[in-house]
């Protein structure tokens, strides 16, 4: 049996292919963009993170793991946390934080971003302009500025950028 081409059949296969083609190509049903807060992160304007408050660094985190223990408690990030992450704060605040930077959040960043602390989700949560989601935690007493700039001092520390060979 030899294949006789038509233009009917040609008709066919245009349509085919092209209507296959445009489902390639930009669409109204595409994913939204991932939310990001330019508080800090991506922020060319941002300073270098500073902190004026005892109890936030690695060599004293007693005061940022008693604000840390409120996340923690009642079920939200502790033991027997509703979130898909928990918090152990048995030990220093820097061995709780080792296994977050392998956890993505809502908005598709690390809860603790290794490679550019300003863009760690749960520093993002704290501030007054959360991306994705509600402010951390859910009611008030917010983190005060002072605590926030001390905790991404904190992620600075913890993760220092790499030195730039010259």
């Amino acid at each position: 049996m030899s294949y006789t081409s038509s233009p009917l059949a040609a008709i066919i296969v245009v349509v085919t292919v092209s209507s296959l083609l445009s489902g390639c190509g930009e669409s109204s049903t595409a994913a939204e963009p991932r939310l990001r807060n330019l508080v800090y992160c991506e922020n060319p304007n941002v300073g270098t993170p500073s902190c004026t408050l005892s109890g936030y660094s690695l060599t004293d985190d007693s005061e940022l793991g008693a604000k840390l223990q409120t996340c923690a408690a009642g079920g939200c990030h502790g033991d027997f946390a509703v979130t898909t992450w928990s918090l152990d704060l048995s030990g220093s605040v820097e061995e709780a934080f080792a296994p977050l930077t392998t956890v993505i959040g809502a908005s598709g960043d690390d809860l603790i971003d290794s490679f550019d602390p300003d863009c760690s989700y749960m520093l993002t949560k704290v501030t007054d302009q959360p991306a994705g989601g509600s402010q951390m935690p859910l009611s008030p007493p917010y983190w005060s500025s002072a605590e926030v700039d001390c905790f991404r001092a904190y992620l600075h520390e913890l993760h220092p950028a790499p030195a730039v060979a010259e």
